[in-house]
């Protein structure tokens, strides 16, 4: 199976995780399995005589006495086809010894590695998905590869990874190809605190939807939740037939005003989203956003790059939603130094669409550009109360700004004091938006924001260093070159390239 684009680190960074994590994992045991060659009669602690299934799949028959930090590394190149699922994990580690679900890019079938597979064969698994974890914590599952638990353009309710009442799980450079509704879910419904959750290196593609975390009872919380580096294209297989896409996030609460269900330390950062988005059958359904938010959430998104392509009209409700839904939790979202592209004629998108109370919203250093409204707050007695928007490149199609019911024009918004320092109304000067949304010599967004001090912001999503105590340049990436005066807005318009 061919992988999906992704940083060509990833396989040296591998072969780093597994033994890093082999050498200080001592007590606990190694664990090697091979579907092709494998007998679960095996000892199963060496490549020479692995096992065939890994405990919690459906048909081991191995005695199995779990230590906590034990590590299963499965074959590259292998796949584990759809009699193994439901695969029920049973057991979590602990703290400071996870147990871990990886490979050994030493080890594997054919000319190279290639990821293990585990394909569910289109098998539409439902609430319980082809791998299920209920009540543990301390899991990692890194460099492998989920497929196939729905199909292309076959509307369905499935969830391909389900996680109940978790903590501490990490996913980590493995390849999402799922066709289904939810590749990962998240489901909270024990009135506990719940942490620790990352999510990175990943790449997301022929789903409706990533990740979703739900929670639904009184008193449950989600706290520290990591989701940065990764890729996320082509969900266009799954968006018909009434369904609905939501990227890469969608929390909700249920019910969502309940004040004593919230989330909080949410690090949404230096994520890339591209490719195809559009409906690919029947009349109905379209992506709803690729952040989305119903309830009370606090965190960050930034340095994430959003573009699409192709374009299709009513695709979009907005790039990031976010929907407070009368929860009065404390909440605070900061978005700073983002790209959003919209190249195209989309009838119906903003780029960030805010309401119901979603309080305490800063939007700073953003490059948003070319969708029908750039912002959208859609109730200004309620979100509109404590938002802040300032030092942004603003960009649409139409040439205004929402407030309510308040069409405004770009110096309308500046006159009400929102984006006093913008740049409003002209082209960011990308390199070829929307594969690349790089900066180009005399783009109006070099130096032009502001610099924001903050630690997990001091390097742009490539990497590189932005100015210690001069101005930051806007949007995801800072310019390398030679930087000239800005060119002037005269003659740019939100859809020249």
């Amino acid at each position: 199976m061919v992988l999906s684009v992704r940083n060509v680190f990833l396989s040296s960074l591998a072969v780093l995780f597994t033994s890093s994590l082999l050498s200080s994992q001592a007590s606990a045991a190694t664990y090697y399995i091979d579907y092709a060659g494998g007998l679960d009669s095996n000892s199963g602690t060496s490549m020479a005589s692995p096992w065939r299934l890994a405990p919690g799949m459906q048909g081991f028959t191995r005695s199995y006495s779990h230590q906590n930090g034990d590590i299963f590394i499965f074959k590259g190149g292998v796949t584990w086809p759809s009699t193994v699922y439901p695969w029920i994990i049973k057991n979590g580690g602990g703290s400071g010894s996870p147990d871990i679900y990886t490979t050994n890019h030493s080890w594997f079938s054919g000319g190279s590695f290639t990821q293990p597979i585990f394909d569910d064969g289109s098998s539409h698994p439902g609430a319980t998905g082809m791998l299920n974890a209920n009540g543990l914590g301390y899991l990692t599952f890194n460099d492998l590869t989920f497929t196939k638990c729905g199909a292309p353009q076959v509307a369905d309710s499935d969830k391909c990874l389900v996680f109940q009442n978790t903590n501490d799980i990490t996913l980590s450079n493995n390849t999402f190809t799922t066709y289904n509704w939810i590749a990962v879910y998240f489901v909270f419904a024990d009135g506990a605190n719940h942490s620790n959750f990352t999510f990175t290196g990943n790449d997301w593609s022929h789903t409706s939807g990533a990740i979703w975390f739900a929670s639904a009872a009184a008193n449950t919380a989600m706290h520290n939740i990591t989701y940065t580096n990764n890729v996320f294209h082509d969900y266009s297989s799954q968006i018909g037939g009434g369904v609905h896409g939501d990227g890469a996030w969608h929390y909700f609460a249920v019910p969502a005003n309940d004040s004593t269900q919230y989330i909080d330390g949410v690090n949404f950062s230096s994520n890339r989203f591209y490719g195809d988005f559009t409906r690919s059958y029947g009349s109905d359904g379209a992506m709803t956003g690729l952040f989305f938010v119903e309830g009370s959430m606090t965190g960050i998104i930034a340095n994430n790059d959003m573009s699409f392509a192709p374009a299709q009209a009513n695709m979009f409700q907005g790039l990031i939603v976010l929907f407070g839904k009368g929860n009065t939790h404390p909440m605070s979202i900061g978005i700073y130094n983002n790209s959003l592209a919209n190249i195209g004629t989309n009838a119906m998108s903003a780029g960030v669409d805010i309401s119901e109370g979603a309080y305490n919203v800063t939007l700073k250093n953003n490059i948003i550009y070319g969708m029908l409204y750039p912002i959208y707050v859609e109730d200004p007695a309620g979100s509109g109360t404590s938002f802040v928007s300032d030092y942004n490149l603003l960009s649409g199609g139409s040439g205004q700004l929402v407030w309510g019911s308040s069409f405004q024009s770009y110096s309308q918004w500046k006159a009400s004091g929102r984006d006093t320092h913008g740049v409003l109304g002209v082209n960011p000067g990308w390199v070829s938006s929307p594969t690349n949304q790089h900066l180009t010599l005399g783009s109006p967004a070099i130096a032009a924001g502001t610099n924001l001090n903050l630690l997990m912001l001091t390097l742009d999503k490539d990497g590189i260093s932005r100015p210690s105590s001069t101005a930051w340049d806007m949007g995801a990436y800072q310019f390398l070159g030679t930087v000239t005066t800005a060119l002037p807005p005269t003659g740019l318009t939100a859809t020249a390239q």
